[in-house]
């Protein structure tokens, strides 16, 4: 194998590991809406992945080329295993998160049992709805609070509700 496709091959192998570990840190925020992953954080990451990866590649190509693919594999299997272990601690964190959100709701819907006059109440059912991805019960919640209490920061929650 020459130099040059060593160099091609090491340099889209890199790529492609550290687009994988960052589209895995990622799914934190987009799929499970528990935080964000700023681009400082996912481009530091992903720098350091790219270099390391690449310039060991480079050297077991060279050094060990008979152990290159075992080597490729290997990190591939390491990669799989963190992308398994992260996706079970989003899952579960997302779990918790949702068994607090809908005991929060139980603890809301007594206390408009309670005063359904009261349109704070309302106005935080929506959100932890909101929260839980049930926009049709979020937009309900939004609507009752302003009903209750017309003012410009509910017209404007059920308008952005009303255009999910």
């Amino acid at each position: 194998m020459g130099l040059l496709a060593i160099l091609a091959y090491c340099t889209v192998f890199s790529l492609a590991y550290a687009w994988a570990l960052v589209w895995i840190l990622e799914r934190k925020e987009k799929k499970y809406r528990q935080g964000t992953v700023s681009f400082t954080d996912a481009f530091i990451v992903g720098a350091l992945v790219i270099m390391l990866v690449y310039i060991s590649n480079i050297v077991v190509l060279i050094r060990w080329g008979s152990s290159a693919l075992v080597y490729d594999l290997a990190l591939i299997a390491a990669l799989a295993g963190f992308g398994t272990y992260k996706e079970t601690r989003y899952k579960f964190r997302a779990a918790k998160t949702a068994h607090r959100q809908r005991a929060e709701i139980r603890l809301l819907e007594h206390h408009i049992k309670q005063d359904p006059a009261n349109a704070a109440y309302f106005e935080r059912l929506s959100e932890v709805y909101e929260k839980l991805g049930e926009n049709r019960k979020a937009l309900e919640a939004a609507r009752m609070a302003l009903e209750l209490h017309p003012d410009v920061r509910n017209s404007w929650r059920v308008k952005q509700l009303e255009g999910k």
